[in-house]
């Protein structure tokens, strides 16, 4: 781990260096439980906030990391081991989606009027409500992007906010939370609290946090999921992938094989959505995999600025991404980039060719520089294939010129995005919602379904004449029975 917990403080280095960032004081029991007081207590009022008020505070906030940009890098990039163009994008999509979602708030959470049917002396409509306390639950391989996102989708609904950042990377966090303080007119809306597993599990058990948002690991996923169903708590999970790659014989591929080493290797292959299994047509695998060795060649591993690839930011993750690799390493064939330090978590870049189905690298979720190649010839044996090998389902991609027949390859992939000829974009349009399904998770973020996903929506009828009396009340039962069945026979016969 690229943290050590001594006498509940987390000590932070910097994976890629083994520099030592700085110092953590985990909080106790107590301590999470008054934080999690003044947020449920803000709620109250904060629930029935006007949109004004909640679009102001996320303006603020916005413009605010705009101007601390270059410090957002630095400490994303210490504790990360990432690179500085990689966290720079993390900023980027950041302020993009909290400028899209101010700006769609009021059309989407604004209440609707829904259509009354047959009782035509009815008025129906629908309202968007906040749950009360949003508890978020972050992860390390993106500290900004996936924290500030749930940050916008829950405050923006009317939520107060209580963030358990990874402990591998709270100062990303940390930071955010002294911006708000700074810019907000109300620093208790957004609380944030410190440690490991332990104080996560504090956050999802309390009865005071009304919805969980996490985003994680699979195992850890199923665990919330768990103690959420307990408590009937509504609980948003964007869990692990195993992402594929569709190549058609007809693809080009040039861009099919740039697009590969980009999707599969950027953030050194520790994003959800990393291209990890390639299926490429039998026909054109051989120009595609001399595609790759020459390209692979031209990317640098390691610390320096100019290397392409980053560290590897967990030890555990590290450890299992060496053990996928060691299983094959004398059976199969593999190109492999190299790596120009020795001294930080460093994994080069390596594309297996032609692996077992049964083999851990298949199997597992890899998360690191690796990815599978295998090639087919019946794409309705591999659809099928892909459906039923692993378990997750976050997102696809498919290269081919003929466009009509990506779109009906799409429809028959179950996963919850769909990239034709590109890869990993889909996050950057904010309007496109993000989320998986199977052990890829539920719900989803972005997009207006993100803003509603931390509501609830409640129901509203209204009578519109106030008479005395309705048709199907108890005195008029005969008079009703007679019209219904007249009513039934004519309508919908």
């Amino acid at each position: 781990m690229s943290v050590r917990v001594v006498d509940n403080k987390l000590f932070i280095f910097n994976p890629s260096t083994g520099e030592d960032i700085g110092t953590i004081k985990s909080n106790s029991k107590n301590e999470i439980s008054d934080i999690i007081d003044i947020a449920s207590k803000k709620a109250s009022n904060y629930n029935h906030s006007s949109f004004y008020t909640r679009t102001q505070n996320i303006n603020r906030l916005r413009k605010s990391l705009i101007q601390n940009m270059d410090d957002f890098i630095d400490i994303i990039c210490k504790e990360t081991g990432k690179k500085y163009e990689e966290s720079l994008t993390e900023i980027l999509t950041s302020v993009e989606y909290m400028k899209y979602a101010v700006k769609i708030l009021p059309s989407t959470l604004k209440p609707k009027k829904r259509k009354s049917g047959i009782l035509f002396n009815k008025r129906a409509s629908i309202s968007y409500e906040p749950h009360g306390v949003a508890a978020l639950i972050t992860p390390w391989n993106y500290p900004l992007i996936l924290t500030i996102t749930p940050i916008t989708d829950a405050l923006l609904a009317g939520n107060t906010v209580v963030i358990k950042p990874s402990e591998q990377t709270p100062f990303t966090v940390k930071l955010i939370k002294e911006l708000w303080d700074s810019c907000s007119n109300e620093p208790d809306l957004l609380q944030v609290v410190y440690g490991c597993g332990d104080v996560g599990n504090e956050i999802v058990k309390s009865k005071k946090t009304n919805i969980v948002s996490f985003t994680g690991s699979t195992v850890v996923g199923r665990k919330i999921a768990e103690t959420c169903a307990t408590l009937l708590k509504p609980v948003i999970l964007e869990l692990g992938g195993k992402d594929p790659m569709i190549i058609l014989d007809d693809a080009n591929i040039e861009r099919a094989a740039n697009a590969a080493l980009w999707g599969g290797l950027s953030n050194a292959g520790q994003t959800c959505t990393s291209i990890e299994n390639i299926f490429i047509h039998s026909s054109v695998k051989k120009q595609f995999i001399s595609f790759l060795k020459d390209e692979i060649k031209k990317l640098d591993t390691g610390p320096s600025s100019t290397d392409h690839i980053g560290s590897i930011t967990v030890e555990n993750s590290k450890d299992k991404i060496l053990s996928q690799i060691s299983e094959l390493k004398d059976d199969v064939e593999m190109i492999q980039g190299s790596v120009n330090e020795n001294s930080g978590w460093f994994i080069p870049p390596t594309i297996i060719i032609d692996p077992p189905s049964n083999a851990k690298v298949m199997q597992e979720e890899t998360f690191g520089p690796v990815m599978t190649l295998n090639e087919f010839d019946d794409i309705n044996e591999l659809i099928t294939k892909i459906n039923h090998q692993n378990e997750y389902g976050l997102s696809a991609s498919i290269f081919t010129k003929n466009k009509l027949k990506a779109k009906q390859i799409a429809k028959k992939l179950v996963t919850g995005t769909v990239n034709i000829n590109d890869v990993l974009s889909h996050y950057g349009i904010s309007d496109l919602p993000f989320g998986g399904v199977g052990s890829s998770g539920f719900s989803r973020v972005h997009g207006k379904e993100g803003l509603i996903a931390f509501c609830r929506i409640k129901s509203l009828l209204e009578d519109r004449f106030s008479l005395k009396t309705e048709l199907w009340w108890y005195h008029k039962k005969n008079l009703y029975i007679k019209l219904v069945k007249k009513f039934i026979k004519f309508y919908y016969n």
